[in-house]
This record gives structure tokens, C-alpha cells and sequence, in this order.
């Protein structure tokens, strides 16, 4: 019996052995193929650390430091693909400052704004007080914010980092945007400081070039371009800036100028990209068709070259072609692209159920991923598939009801298109994600009245809202009608009389007043702003409420 005992020990002893040895193997493994893939990026054997990444987050899904590395990777080549894997690294890091701005920079490059928007958004309160963010976020309000706040954010740049060039070039760029004669001169006096400094230097005489071709002073331009192109530090876009300023010209070098970048781009990604969507902008997309057509076959059929062949397809609206190059390839991590595409063709060719088909296999290839979803979402804000997109939309409200964009953006389509039905439900969903928020439970009370929903409670849920902000004119708004319907209208007019004169230049709370002034007998009073109350964008509910105008 106790060599019986012994031996079940000794068993043990080596199954806990083996099991904790393998558990170190397999950890030595994940670290040595992540150490493996720095090494062929840094030969650029981007095919080898690929493989090795894909071998390591196949194993371990969550090593953040293999996403990073594919990140990098796809960024290399302009794939659609580096967005998914930043933003899988902020999924697994949430906290990280220097991720959430890697994001915002990759989604700003894809010209995914809502998600470069909200990749800043969710900065810490301590990561918005750095130079790095603001520059950033600068550059994202340069393209999407109102007029003034890339600037803000510049100038918080440089007054944060005053030695930081970064932060003053951008500022002086935002400033040659402006019509203003001193921000003009303010700006390209900065530049032309900048234009021999040893690091940014090609930057301001970039900018500078392109300054000058917005203005059409196309020789200065020329100019200053071949002054760019003989530092040792000019990029690819700057072959390009060229080109556009030899095609305006009409410049007889530009044939031979073109040639040369096609002969580089052959085998850089990034490059390729960037030339064929030159193209494309530059309205040759037959001739980009064709060189990309010529390509070696291996080179064709990679992610960035197939998707851009696919969008040079589009503008041409050859979509009998384009349904034939999609159908005999594959495009890997971003399949669900090339059967988006695909879909389009279908329905451009009046073959709606197998576009149908073809969109709802893009969907679920997407897989419920975030950045797919967006990717999806983009594609149909510009091919103006308004179901499509609402449904991707409500994807984003249920899958992620942080994403506060879809929920507003439903709200603006719903109010445009006069669905009261659909903003209640959007409201009731939006309540439950944010039961605090008093602006939401105010407009579920304001959709809820004009359908006589009883079961949300809307006349206790604008009563709520009101009495948390008496003064604000929607809330005002909304508790007035409440009490109108339960046969209250003096009470109603009282609540509305105490707000303050501005408030009714807004024609729905001006059509709001009339209606209740006449409801009580002051139709005289009423007449001084029935014309701004026609102005109103009323949904059918109130009109056939305020029909008595």
C-alpha cells in the first residue's frame, strides 16, 4: 500500500511537471515568435512577420504586443486592416494613452473620423493636458470640427510645448487655411522660419508648395517643389504634389514623372496606394485601372492593391467588371470588404436578391467587430444605402451602446425622415443605456407624448427633466406639452412664459408658444411668431397637434 502511495506521488509529482513545463514552453514560444517578427520588420520581410504574427495571436489572442506588431504592420502597407488591429490594442489596453492616440492617427489616415473622434474621447482627463494629444486632436478638428477648434488646439500645443515644432507648424498650416490677411501672414511667416530647420524642415516648404497652389501661383509652386524633392528626407506624397502641380500646368515632364513613381510604387504598398488614390482624385481612374491590371500577379492580388482596384472599378461604374474581379478572389482579413463590394455590383446590375445575400455575408463576416462595422458603415454613407446603414447603425446602438455617435446619428436620420415611431424606440433603448441622462429621458418623454405611449410614463419623465432644468427651453418645452395634454394649458402657458426671450427664436419652441397663447385666448400675441413657427421641422405627431396654428 505505500509503494502504491509512492508511486501515485511520484505520478503526480511528474504531471505537474509536465504540465507547468509546458505551460513554459508555450509561453517561450509566444515570446520568441513576437521576437522573430521585430526582426523581419526591421529587414522588412513583412510576408515573415506576418506569419509570425499570425502564429502568435493564433495561440494567444490577447498578446497585446503582437497586436501592436500587426498594427505596424498593416499600417506598412495602407491596409484597411491596421484600423481592426488598433483598435483591438485599445480594446486590450483601454487605459493606454499612447494607444488611444495611435488609434485616433490610424482612423484619421483611413478618414474614419467618428473613430478617431472617439478614440480621443476616451483619453484620461490627465492625457488631454499633453502636447502629443492636442496636436492630434487638432488634426482631427482641422477635418471635422467647427471652425476655431483645430486652432485651439494647436496654440494649447504650443503653449504646453513652446520648443515643440510639431505643435507650431500645425498651427501655422491651420492658419494659412483662413481667408483673414493677418492669419495668412502670421502663418507663412511662421513657415518660412521653419523651412531650413534639420528635422521639419520639408514639412513648412511642403506646406508652403501647397499654399502657393491653392492660391495659383503655380511656377512658385513648381518651384518650391523641386527645392522639396532635393532633401534627403522627402517622402513619397511629395513625388505626388509634383505630379499635380506638372498636370495643372500641363507640363510636358509629366508622363515621364508618372512612369518613375509607377516603376516605386511596384513594390511598396504604401506607395502604391497612395499613387493609385492620386489617380483616382486626379480623375484617371481607367489609367490606374490598367497599371494596376499590369501588375505582377501576386501584387494584384494583395489587400490594398484589390481594394483599390475594386474602387477604381466604381468610378468607372463598370460593375459587370467589377463583379467578375471580385468573384475569383479572396481578400483575407478583409473578405467582408470584397463581398461589400460585390453586393454593390449585384445591385447595380438590378440583381437585388443576390446582392442581399451577398450584404448579409459581408455583415456577419464582420463578425460583430467595431472596426468592421465602421468600415461597412462608411461604405454605405457613400453609396447612400440609407437602410443599410441604419441597420449598421443599430448594430453599433446594441452591440456598443458607448459609441453615443449612432445613437445620435439615428436620431437626426429619424427626424429628417418624420418617424416618430422610431424615436421612441431609440429613445427607449438610449434610456436604458443612460438611465441618468436628463436630455434623453426628456426627448423619450417628448416621443412618448406624441404617441400616448403611457407605459414609459412620459408626463412623470418630463416632469423629471424640467424640474432639473427649468430654465432650459426644450426641457420647458416638452413639460408644457405634458400638462397642454392633460387639459392644463394655462399651466402650460406659465411654464413657457417664464423662459427667456431668445429662447423662442428657436421656431420649434416659437410654434410651441403661438399654439399655447392661442390655446389660451391670446391669438393676437400668438401672430408674432406663427411665421417663425412655420419655419418649424415638425414631426407629423405636433403638427396635428399644433394644427390650430
Amino acid at each position: 500500500m505505500k509503494k502504491l502511495l509512492i508511486g501515485l506521488i511520484v505520478i503526480c509529482v511528474f504531471a505537474v511537471c509536465g504540465y507547468f513545463g509546458y505551460r513554459g514552453y508555450i509561453k517561450w514560444r509566444q515570446v520568441q515568435l513576437v521576437k522573430q517578427a521585430r526582426v523581419f520588420l526591421e529587414k522588412s520581410d513583412s510576408r515573415n512577420a506576418y506569419l509570425c504574427l499570425q502564429r502568435a495571436i493564433q495561440a494567444n489572442p490577447f498578446d497585446i504586443e503582437a497586436c501592436r506588431l500587426m498594427a505596424e504592420l498593416a499600417e506598412a502597407s495602407r491596409s484597411p486592416a491596421a484600423l481592426m488591429w488598433r483598435s483591438r490594442v485599445v480594446e486590450l489596453s483601454p487605459s493606454s494613452v499612447s494607444d488611444r492616440l495611435d488609434l485616433a492617427k490610424v482612423a484619421l489616415v483611413m478618414r474614419d473620423y467618428a473613430a478617431a473622434t472617439n478614440a480621443l474621447d476616451g483619453v484620461s482627463e490627465d492625457g488631454k493636458k499633453t502636447a502629443e494629444f492636442h496636436n492630434i486632436a487638432g488634426a482631427v478638428a482641422s477635418v471635422t470640427g467647427p471652425a476655431g477648434e483645430a486652432q485651439r488646439h494647436f496654440a494649447e500645443a504650443v503653449r504646453i510645448s513652446p520648443t515643440n515644432v510639431y505643435a507650431q507648424i500645425n498651427l501655422a498650416v491651420v492658419q494659412l487655411r483662413h481667408t483673414n490677411a493677418n492669419s495668412l501672414t502670421a502663418g507663412r511667416t511662421a513657415l518660412n522660419t521653419l523651412r531650413n530647420h534639420p528635422e521639419i524642415g520639408n514639412m513648412a516648404l511642403r506646406e508652403l508648395t501647397l499654399d502657393a497652389v491653392r492660391h495659383k501661383q503655380l511656377p512658385n509652386a513648381l518651384a518650391m517643389s523641386d527645392d522639396l524633392l532635393k532633401k534627403t528626407n522627402a517622402v513619397f506624397a511629395d513625388r505626388l504634389l509634383r505630379l499635380s502641380i506638372l498636370r495643372e500646368l500641363k507640363n510636358a515632364d509629366l508622363a515621364t514623372a508618372i512612369a518613375a513613381c509607377q516603376r516605386d510604387a511596384v513594390t511598396n504598398p504604401a506607395h502604391l496606394h497612395e499613387l493609385v488614390i492620386w489617380k483616382i482624385n486626379s480623375g484617371m481612374s481607367a489609367d490606374a485601372l490598367r497599371w494596376l491590371q499590369s501588375l505582377p500577379i501576386d501584387v494584384q492580388t494583395n489587400q490594398p492593391a484589390a481594394l483599390l482596384a475594386a474602387d477604381c472599378y466604381s468610378m468607372q461604374n463598370n460593375w459587370t467588371g467589377l463583379q467578375t474581379f471580385l468573384s475569383t478572389n479572396q481578400w483575407g482579413d478583409i473578405d467582408f470588404l470584397r463581398r461589400a463590394y460585390l453586393a454593390r455590383s449585384l445591385r447595380q446590375q438590378q440583381m437585388s436578391t443576390a446582392s442581399k445575400a451577398e450584404w448579409e455575408g459581408a455583415v456577419k463576416a464582420a463578425g460583430g467587430q467595431r472596426v468592421r462595422l465602421r468600415s461597412l458603415l462608411n461604405l454605405t454613407d457613400v453609396w447612400r444605402w440609407g437602410t443599410e446603414t441604419e441597420e449598421l447603425l443599430w448594430s453599433f446602438v446594441n452591440l456598443f451602446p458607448g459609441d453615443k455617435w449612432a445613437f445620435r446619428r439615428l436620431a437626426d436620420t429619424f427626424y429628417s425622415t418624420h418617424r416618430t415611431r422610431s424615436l421612441l424606440t431609440l429613445y427607449t433603448r438610449w434610456a436604458e443605456v443612460e438611465p441618468k441622462s436628463v436630455s434623453v429621458k426628456n426627448n423619450l418623454a417628448m416621443s412618448a407624448l406624441l404617441l400616448d405611449a403611457q407605459e414609459k410614463r412620459p408626463h412623470d419623465l418630463a416632469l423629471e427633466a424640467y424640474k432639473t432644468a427649468p430654465t432650459n427651453a426644450n426641457f420647458a418645452t416638452t413639460y408644457a406639452l405634458s400638462l397642454h395634454l392633460q387639459n392644463k394649458s394655462a399651466d402650460a402657458l406659465k411654464i413657457l412664459d417664464q423662459l427667456q426671450p431668445d429662447s423662442f427664436k428657436d421656431p420649434s419652441i416659437a410654434a410651441y408658444y403661438a399654439f399655447l397663447l392661442k390655446a389660451n385666448g391670446n391669438a393676437e400675441k400668438a401672430k408674432s411668431y406663427q411665421d417663425l413657427a412655420a419655419k418649424a421641422p415638425l414631426l407629423p405627431e405636433e403638427k396635428k397637434i399644433l394644427q390650430g396654428l
